[in-house]
Protein backbone atom coordinates (compact mmCIF):
# COMPACT_ATOMS: atom_id res chain seq x y z
CA UNK A 1 0.00 0.00 0.00
CA UNK A 2 2.44 2.94 1.27
CA UNK A 3 4.87 1.53 -2.07
CA UNK A 4 1.94 2.23 -4.58
CA UNK A 5 1.11 5.68 -2.36
CA UNK A 6 4.64 6.60 -3.52
CA UNK A 7 4.47 5.59 -6.74
CA UNK A 8 1.89 7.51 -7.42
CA UNK A 9 3.11 10.42 -5.40
CA UNK A 10 6.37 10.25 -7.58
CA UNK A 11 4.01 10.13 -10.78
CA UNK A 12 2.48 13.32 -9.78
CA UNK A 13 5.82 15.04 -9.05
CA UNK A 14 7.27 13.97 -12.55
CA UNK A 15 3.70 15.41 -14.55
CA UNK A 16 3.78 18.43 -12.86
CA UNK A 17 7.74 18.60 -13.61
CA UNK A 18 7.10 17.96 -17.07
CA UNK A 19 4.28 20.77 -17.28
CA UNK A 20 6.79 23.37 -15.71
CA UNK A 21 9.22 22.68 -18.53
CA UNK A 22 6.41 22.81 -21.32
CA UNK A 23 5.49 25.69 -19.73
CA UNK A 24 8.91 27.08 -19.69
CA UNK A 25 9.14 26.07 -23.50
CA UNK A 26 12.27 23.89 -22.60
CA UNK A 27 10.59 20.70 -24.87
CA UNK A 28 9.79 23.55 -27.70
CA UNK A 29 11.28 25.05 -30.60
CA UNK A 30 9.97 28.59 -29.19
CA UNK A 31 11.06 28.75 -25.68
CA UNK A 32 8.52 31.21 -23.78
CA UNK A 33 9.90 34.78 -22.22
CA UNK A 34 8.73 38.01 -20.62
CA UNK A 35 8.75 40.78 -23.20
CA UNK A 36 11.56 42.72 -21.43
CA UNK A 37 14.10 39.89 -21.65
CA UNK A 38 12.93 39.10 -25.18
CA UNK A 39 13.63 42.56 -26.16
CA UNK A 40 16.99 42.48 -24.85
CA UNK A 41 17.68 39.58 -26.29
CA UNK A 42 16.56 40.87 -29.89
CA UNK A 43 18.36 43.95 -29.63
CA UNK A 44 21.60 42.08 -30.20
CA UNK A 45 20.29 41.40 -33.53
CA UNK A 46 18.29 44.06 -34.70
CA UNK A 47 19.58 47.09 -36.79
CA UNK A 48 18.85 50.94 -35.99
CA UNK A 49 18.87 53.43 -38.92
CA UNK A 50 18.55 56.64 -37.11
CA UNK A 51 18.24 60.47 -38.52
CA UNK A 52 20.75 63.50 -37.57
CA UNK A 53 19.77 65.26 -35.04
CA UNK A 54 18.28 64.75 -31.43
CA UNK A 55 15.02 63.60 -31.87
CA UNK A 56 12.09 63.02 -30.94
CA UNK A 57 11.73 61.26 -34.18
CA UNK A 58 8.38 58.64 -35.06
CA UNK A 59 9.84 55.18 -35.90
CA UNK A 60 9.36 52.21 -38.07
CA UNK A 61 9.92 48.56 -37.37
CA UNK A 62 10.76 46.65 -40.28
CA UNK A 63 10.17 42.62 -40.67
CA UNK A 64 12.05 40.80 -43.45
CA UNK A 65 11.05 37.89 -45.44
CA UNK A 66 11.58 34.33 -44.57
CA UNK A 67 15.50 34.28 -45.90
CA UNK A 68 16.48 36.95 -43.73
CA UNK A 69 17.11 40.60 -44.20
CA UNK A 70 19.32 39.76 -47.34
CA UNK A 71 19.75 44.11 -47.72
CA UNK A 72 16.77 44.70 -47.97
CA UNK A 73 15.78 46.11 -44.83
CA UNK A 74 18.53 47.76 -45.20
CA UNK A 75 17.76 49.99 -48.06
CA UNK A 76 14.29 50.45 -46.38
CA UNK A 77 16.13 51.63 -43.33
CA UNK A 78 18.29 53.93 -44.70
CA UNK A 79 15.35 55.62 -46.85
CA UNK A 80 13.33 56.03 -43.14
CA UNK A 81 16.14 57.62 -42.00
CA UNK A 82 16.44 59.66 -44.92
CA UNK A 83 12.92 60.65 -44.68
CA UNK A 84 13.99 61.53 -40.45
CA UNK A 85 12.26 58.38 -39.26
CA UNK A 86 13.94 55.98 -36.97
CA UNK A 87 14.13 52.31 -38.54
CA UNK A 88 13.85 49.27 -36.62
CA UNK A 89 15.27 46.21 -38.36
CA UNK A 90 15.00 42.90 -36.18
CA UNK A 91 16.51 39.89 -37.32
CA UNK A 92 14.61 37.15 -36.26
CA UNK A 93 16.69 34.55 -38.03
CA UNK A 94 19.54 35.96 -36.55
CA UNK A 95 18.15 35.57 -32.74
CA UNK A 96 17.55 32.09 -33.38
CA UNK A 97 20.93 31.21 -35.10
CA UNK A 98 19.24 30.14 -37.89
CA UNK A 99 21.21 31.05 -41.27
CA UNK A 100 20.31 31.29 -44.74
CA UNK A 101 20.58 28.15 -45.83
CA UNK A 102 18.58 26.70 -43.06
CA UNK A 103 15.60 29.41 -43.18
CA UNK A 104 14.91 28.30 -46.95
CA UNK A 105 14.62 24.56 -46.14
CA UNK A 106 12.51 25.35 -42.95
CA UNK A 107 11.07 29.01 -42.62
CA UNK A 108 10.64 29.34 -46.01
CA UNK A 109 9.02 26.43 -46.14
CA UNK A 110 6.36 26.62 -42.95
CA UNK A 111 8.48 23.95 -41.18
CA UNK A 112 9.66 26.54 -38.12
CA UNK A 113 9.15 30.22 -36.86
CA UNK A 114 5.54 30.59 -37.82
CA UNK A 115 4.21 33.80 -37.23
CA UNK A 116 2.55 33.36 -34.14
CA UNK A 117 5.82 32.66 -32.95
CA UNK A 118 7.36 35.47 -34.48
CA UNK A 119 4.81 37.17 -33.95
CA UNK A 120 6.38 38.18 -30.39
CA UNK A 121 9.55 39.79 -31.81
CA UNK A 122 7.31 42.46 -33.00
CA UNK A 123 6.35 43.15 -29.58
CA UNK A 124 9.68 43.64 -28.16
CA UNK A 125 10.90 45.32 -31.58
CA UNK A 126 8.26 47.65 -30.20
CA UNK A 127 9.39 47.15 -26.63
CA UNK A 128 13.18 48.77 -28.23
CA UNK A 129 11.63 51.19 -29.73
CA UNK A 130 9.40 52.71 -26.75
CA UNK A 131 12.58 52.62 -24.82
CA UNK A 132 14.74 54.56 -27.30
CA UNK A 133 14.63 58.45 -25.52
CA UNK A 134 14.68 59.46 -29.27
CA UNK A 135 11.93 57.87 -30.73
CA UNK A 136 8.34 59.60 -30.36
CA UNK A 137 6.56 56.01 -28.66
CA UNK A 138 3.08 57.94 -30.08
CA UNK A 139 4.14 57.49 -34.01
CA UNK A 140 5.50 54.20 -35.02
CA UNK A 141 4.14 52.01 -37.75
CA UNK A 142 4.83 48.87 -38.43
CA UNK A 143 6.11 47.14 -42.33
CA UNK A 144 6.76 43.36 -43.29
CA UNK A 145 7.83 41.80 -46.46
CA UNK A 146 6.41 38.46 -47.02
CA UNK A 147 6.83 36.43 -44.31
CA UNK A 148 7.01 39.40 -41.91
CA UNK A 149 4.03 40.60 -43.65
CA UNK A 150 2.39 37.49 -42.61
CA UNK A 151 3.39 37.93 -39.43
CA UNK A 152 2.61 41.07 -38.85
CA UNK A 153 -1.44 40.31 -39.47
CA UNK A 154 -0.99 37.71 -37.21
CA UNK A 155 -0.25 39.71 -34.28
CA UNK A 156 -2.88 41.99 -35.16
CA UNK A 157 -5.40 38.49 -34.73
CA UNK A 158 -3.48 37.49 -31.43
CA UNK A 159 -3.98 41.16 -30.17
CA UNK A 160 -7.43 41.63 -31.24
CA UNK A 161 -8.17 37.99 -29.49
CA UNK A 162 -6.38 38.69 -26.04
CA UNK A 163 -3.76 35.95 -26.98
CA UNK A 164 0.38 35.94 -26.24
CA UNK A 165 2.48 35.15 -29.53
CA UNK A 166 3.79 31.82 -28.71
CA UNK A 167 7.33 32.85 -27.34
CA UNK A 168 5.70 35.17 -25.18
CA UNK A 169 4.50 34.18 -21.37
CA UNK A 170 1.77 37.39 -21.61
CA UNK A 171 0.47 39.35 -24.14
CA UNK A 172 1.31 42.77 -22.85
CA UNK A 173 -0.81 45.42 -22.19
CA UNK A 174 -2.04 47.75 -24.75
CA UNK A 175 0.14 45.60 -26.66
CA UNK A 176 0.32 48.04 -30.18
CA UNK A 177 0.06 51.15 -28.32
CA UNK A 178 1.22 54.01 -30.80
CA UNK A 179 1.17 51.67 -33.63
CA UNK A 180 -0.42 54.25 -36.22
CA UNK A 181 -0.37 52.12 -38.99
CA UNK A 182 1.12 48.85 -40.89
CA UNK A 183 2.61 48.93 -44.69
CA UNK A 184 2.71 44.84 -45.41
CA UNK A 185 4.31 43.79 -49.11
CA UNK A 186 3.29 40.73 -50.46
CA UNK A 187 2.43 39.07 -47.50
CA UNK A 188 1.22 35.31 -47.26
CA UNK A 189 -2.46 34.71 -46.64
CA UNK A 190 -2.57 30.82 -47.00
CA UNK A 191 -3.48 28.50 -44.67
CA UNK A 192 -2.31 28.65 -41.22
CA UNK A 193 -2.52 32.37 -41.25
CA UNK A 194 -4.62 33.68 -38.56
CA UNK A 195 -6.24 36.53 -40.80
CA UNK A 196 -7.99 33.79 -43.20
CA UNK A 197 -10.46 33.13 -40.24
CA UNK A 198 -9.72 35.93 -37.32
CA UNK A 199 -10.01 39.28 -37.29
CA UNK A 200 -7.67 42.09 -36.67
CA UNK A 201 -7.72 44.36 -33.85
CA UNK A 202 -9.00 47.90 -34.60
CA UNK A 203 -7.00 50.78 -34.49
CA UNK A 204 -4.43 50.15 -36.64
CA UNK A 205 -5.06 50.79 -40.14
CA UNK A 206 -3.16 48.33 -43.22
CA UNK A 207 -1.65 49.03 -46.16
CA UNK A 208 -0.97 46.60 -48.92
CA UNK A 209 1.13 46.12 -51.99
CA UNK A 210 0.50 42.57 -54.15
CA UNK A 211 1.97 40.89 -56.71
CA UNK A 212 -0.39 39.67 -59.48
CA UNK A 213 0.47 36.07 -60.36
CA UNK A 214 2.63 35.46 -57.41
CA UNK A 215 3.59 32.01 -57.16
CA UNK A 216 4.61 32.20 -53.65
CA UNK A 217 1.61 33.95 -51.67
CA UNK A 218 -0.94 33.69 -54.10
CA UNK A 219 -2.57 37.27 -53.67
CA UNK A 220 -6.15 35.86 -54.35
CA UNK A 221 -6.15 34.62 -50.97
CA UNK A 222 -4.63 38.04 -49.56
CA UNK A 223 -7.51 40.14 -51.33
CA UNK A 224 -9.94 37.56 -49.96
CA UNK A 225 -8.46 38.21 -46.60
CA UNK A 226 -8.65 41.53 -46.54
CA UNK A 227 -12.09 41.98 -48.43
CA UNK A 228 -12.99 39.17 -45.29
CA UNK A 229 -11.39 41.49 -42.67
CA UNK A 230 -12.75 45.29 -44.45
CA UNK A 231 -16.36 43.77 -43.94
CA UNK A 232 -15.68 43.13 -40.48
CA UNK A 233 -14.74 46.65 -39.81
CA UNK A 234 -11.20 46.77 -40.43
CA UNK A 235 -9.74 49.96 -42.47
CA UNK A 236 -7.21 48.04 -45.33
CA UNK A 237 -6.50 49.20 -48.61
CA UNK A 238 -4.52 47.48 -51.09
CA UNK A 239 -2.84 47.63 -54.85
CA UNK A 240 -2.15 44.26 -56.82
CA UNK A 241 0.65 45.01 -58.93
CA UNK A 242 1.39 43.47 -62.50
CA UNK A 243 4.52 42.43 -63.96
CA UNK A 244 6.76 41.93 -61.00
CA UNK A 245 7.38 38.54 -59.34
CA UNK A 246 7.05 37.80 -55.57
CA UNK A 247 10.34 39.60 -53.85
CA UNK A 248 10.91 41.98 -56.84
CA UNK A 249 12.46 44.44 -54.48
CA UNK A 250 15.01 41.73 -53.49
CA UNK A 251 18.57 41.97 -55.46
CA UNK A 252 19.67 38.53 -54.54
CA UNK A 253 17.84 35.42 -55.14
CA UNK A 254 18.36 32.35 -55.47
CA UNK A 255 19.27 31.38 -59.18
CA UNK A 256 16.68 28.95 -60.42
CA UNK A 257 14.05 30.55 -57.74
CA UNK A 258 11.89 31.94 -60.71
CA UNK A 259 11.75 35.66 -58.40
CA UNK A 260 13.10 38.85 -60.46
CA UNK A 261 14.89 41.68 -59.05
CA UNK A 262 12.78 45.18 -60.73
CA UNK A 263 15.08 48.03 -60.02
CA UNK A 264 12.32 50.11 -61.77
CA UNK A 265 9.32 48.60 -59.69
CA UNK A 266 11.38 49.06 -56.67
CA UNK A 267 11.81 52.83 -57.24
CA UNK A 268 7.67 52.71 -57.11
CA UNK A 269 8.05 50.32 -54.19
CA UNK A 270 10.13 53.38 -52.30
CA UNK A 271 8.06 55.77 -53.39
CA UNK A 272 5.07 54.18 -51.87
CA UNK A 273 7.33 53.39 -48.59
CA UNK A 274 8.23 56.83 -48.61
CA UNK A 275 4.66 58.37 -49.12
CA UNK A 276 3.01 55.96 -46.48
CA UNK A 277 5.97 57.45 -44.03
CA UNK A 278 5.00 60.79 -44.57
CA UNK A 279 0.95 60.12 -44.38
CA UNK A 280 1.41 57.61 -41.21
CA UNK A 281 3.93 59.36 -39.41
CA UNK A 282 5.55 62.58 -40.57
CA UNK A 283 1.99 64.56 -41.38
Amino acid sequence: MIAALVLIALIGAMAAILLLVRARGLLSDHPQYRLVALAARLRRHTEIYRPEGAGPFPAIILLHGCGGPRGLTERYGRLAAANNVIAIAPDSLALRGIDYEAAVKTVCTGARLRAPERAGDVLAALEIARRDPRVDSRRIAIAGWSHGAWTLLDLLTLVADGKAPTNLFHLPHRALRGVRAALVFYPYSGFPARSRIRNWARGVPVEAILVEGDMVCDETQSVAVFERQRAAGAEIDWQVWSGVTHGFDEDNHLPGSGLVFHPEKVKAAEAAFTDFLKRRLIA
